[in-house]
């Protein structure tokens, strides 16, 4: 019985990371799509069955090698290609298949060693290197083998004529299948996974072909350089595979297309003295060029992952999400350094002293009755400011102190000690963050130590450049007098700006006269996460006549996070910090009781003092409607999210915290109401959810922890006898 397991799951995982690597062929980083893919090479028999031993060979052989999950389907797209170039040139024999073995192996080999050392050198994919490197060597020494028969070139049949035709020829040309017919059923492929993929290829194709038409490129010189091919990859991996899509992003994918379309003319001239071809290496080459620069400028890192290969459409809703809860990907999270009420006096390029390189900084005074002061205001001690703790905004380690700089009369400054007694704390990131004008000799901490959020590390004072007492707070790149502040925002505050009523913002970069509360962290958390723990639920579904069970429990992922995973086999990120549980990356199977708990608890301030906010970037794809699916997949970006409004209170009755959201898809206004019952030290014990007359009740029955090599498991049934009445 143990034997056969083995093989099963080895089985399973060849099957599954084959399908990966026909993915890739395209960009298309799919199993499904894969399959597909692989049954389209068959329409060619001989094409299908020699690209599969070679990416059979090549899985092996990059296994041997010390090939990680991640790199065995690169190596299986590399393999696969040898084989579809040998089926292509020549005719299917034992020769042809022993040379399919060879060249798969060393694909799958090279793949794995110049793969890491491409890596460790310049922390770029080795994509398609390895392929067109054994393609060159088989070429060459396949021309030597006797045995070895050419296939006649036959013509593709014509479609729909002119370059309309080329366009999908070129992208059949990526399995070694030219034809516009076959590129049509890729291209389809390709736009049920992905309508940017499709637009971004004919933006690569026409910009390519125009440049080339342009610049007078001779026909006979590019017939064998597949530089239509070359271009279409390199637009869609520069501005799709690796980038969130935007204007930015689609013209650097059109200037690696240029690029890809160049190299082929140049590397097609100077290997035909071989004679060769220079198969995927402009692709390569223009992808790497633009990727390696766009990478390490700073105004561009947060546009790309090269981590995390995917679809432009998930990338975009990652993106999304991230800029409307934590702003700017570049902007540093820091906490209110003060308790109680305080109001920004200068904010980013105030008019005073944040301009130039040290724009991105905040200033804060306590005001009453639009006064700083109270009396005459001739005396530091009139200042509601004054001596009032400070606090550290970050976790960090003490990197300096300054407490000897005697505080200014009120109205004069000090420019020779210009940041006054200050605390520079040093964060992970190697950036350093700096609290200013403290009262000398107040400062509590000492250089070296390290701090966490909350910590008193001064008094406020008028020390420095200051001419009323207030806390002056930046983020520089260096700790020295000359360094550039850097973008930063503060976490999880209640904001008013001047007359409005206090509102929460997770993240929010404040104005001048902004007046500012810093939400103190709680314990209003629907899930609480722990490796293994979950939550049982008994569900009620108006479509079903009885009662179903789901689970929800939480594991922690090769990548180290944290994910909830239902009992459907839904997936997502999850965190919980002192300020926020927020849930993201949406994955794995459907499932829509999952989806109404993400509505109703995904985005979940912890602080008791938060009883309204919103989440504007809610994937629309969650609401439990096919109209609101159906319009986030085909009027995409427009229909891609919906706006979520959240109210909360305490029920005394319940002795829990009720959360009512609104969900509405903008475009089409579908909305979706949500309301749950958050029960401390436990979590969400109660969902109802209500869209288009269909209604929906999530009632948890017990908690339980699953067991795990020294944790036994064990299950606790919850009172049921608190019954969800929706509030009104």
């Amino acid at each position: 019985m143990y034997m056969p397991s083995i093989l099963t799951k080895h089985l399973k995982e060849l099957i599954q990371e084959l399908a990966l690597g026909y993915g890739w062929v395209s960009l298309l980083p799919s199993q499904k799509a894969g399959a597909l893919l692989f049954l389209i090479t068959f329409i060619e028999p001989q094409l299908g069955t020699l690209s599969l031993v070679g990416a059979v060979c090549a899985w092996y052989a990059g296994a041997l090698a010390g090939a990680n999950k991640i790199e065995r389907p690169i190596c299986v797209f590399n393999g696969l290609l040898i084989g579809l170039y040998i089926a292509y040139v020549w005719h299917i024999s034992a020769s042809a298949i022993a040379l399919t073995v060879m060249g798969g192996v060393f694909a799958g080999w090279i793949t794995v060693v110049l793969g890491r050392l491409v890596w460790s050198s310049v922390q770029l994919p080795i994509l398609s290197l390895p392929f067109a490197l054994v393609a060159m060597l088989t070429s060459a020494a396949g021309s030597s083998l006797t045995t070895l028969q050419y296939n006649p070139y036959l013509a593709p049949p014509a479609m729909f004529g002119n370059q309309v035709d080329k366009f999908f020829s070129a992208i059949g040309n990526f399995y070694f299948l030219p034809n516009p017919f076959i590129g049509l059923l890729i291209a389809c492929i390709i736009f049920i996974c992905s309508r940017y993929y499709l637009l971004l290829a004919l933006l690569g194709y026409i910009t390519a072909l125009s440049w080339l038409k342009f610049m007078g490129a001779a026909p006979e010189y590019l017939a064998n350089t597949a530089w239509d091919s070359n271009a279409i990859l390199a637009s869609l991996l520069v501005g799709g595979l690796f980038a969130s899509p935007s204007l930015l992003t689609a013209c650097l994918g059109v200037l690696a297309a240029i690029m890809a379309c160049w190299m082929s003319l140049a590397l097609g001239r100077m290997v035909e003295v071989v004679p060769l071809v220079p198969f995927s290496s402009p692709f390569v080459l223009a992808s790497w060029l633009v990727l390696y620069a766009v990478v390490r400028n700073t105004q561009l890192t947060n546009r790309f992952n090269i981590l995390l290969a995917d679809f432009p459409e998930r990338s975009f809703e990652r993106t999304m999400i991230n800029m409307g809860r934590t702003g700017d990907s570049g902007s540093i999270s820091l906490a209110l350094p003060f308790m109680g009420i305080w109001t920004v006096s200068q904010g980013f390029s105030g008019e005073y002293t944040h301009r130039g390189a040290w724009r991105y900084a905040l200033d804060f005074i306590v005001m009453k009755n639009d006064k700083s002061y109270t009396g005459k205001g001739n005396q530091l001690d009139d200042f509601y400011a004054y001596n009032l703790p400070v606090l550290s905004p970050v976790y960090g380690q003490v990197w300096r102190v300054v407490n000897d700089i005697p505080d200014n009369q009120v109205g004069t400054v000090n420019v020779t000690a210009n940041w006054g007694n200050c605390v520079v704390i040093r964060l992970n990131s190697g950036l350093f963050v700096i609290v200013a004008h403290l009262k000398p000799n107040s400062v509590a901490v000492y250089q070296g130590a390290w701090v966490s959020v909350g910590d008193l590390i001064g008094y406020c004072g008028n020390s420095g450049r200051s001419p009323q007492p207030h806390i002056h707070l930046h983020v520089q790149t260096a700790d020295d007098s000359v360094s550039p502040t850097i973008p930063f925002h503060l976490a999880s505050v209640l904001i008013s700006d001047k007359t409005e009523a206090m509102r929460y913002e997770l993240a929010v970069v404040p104005k001048e006269a902004s007046t500012l509360l810093s939400a103190v962290e709680g314990n209003a958390k629907p899930f609480y996460l722990f490796a293994g723990r979950g939550l049982r639920y008994r569900v009620t579904d108006q479509k079903k006549q009885n009662p179903s069970e789901w689970t929800l429990h939480c594991e922690v992922d090769l990548q180290g996070r944290l994910v909830l995973i239902s009992s459907a086999g839904a997936r997502c990120i999850a965190e919980s910090t002192w300020a926020i549980f927020s849930c993201y990356e949406r994955s794995g199977a459907a499932d829509p009781y999952f989806d109404l708990w993400l509505l109703a608890c995904g985005y979940t301030p912890t602080s008791l003092q938060v009883e309204h906010w919103y989440d504007r970037y809610i994937p629309a794809r969650l609401l439990p409607k096919r109209g609101a699916k159906l319009l986030a997949a085909i009027l995409w970006p427009w229909a891609n999210f919906a706006k979520s409004d959240y109210y909360r209170h305490w029920d005394e009755e319940a002795q829990m915290w009720r959360q009512k959201g609104v969900h509405t898809q903008q475009v089409s206004g579908i909305e979706v109401t949500t309301e749950a019952l958050i029960a401390p030290q436990l979590g969400c014990t109660h969902i109802n959810a209500e869209t288009g007359g269909e209604q929906y009740t999530l009632q948890a029955s017990s908690y339980f922890q699953r067991a795990d090599m020294g944790v036994p498991a064990w299950e606790s049934i919850l009172d049921e006898s608190i019954s969800f009445s929706p509030d009104v």
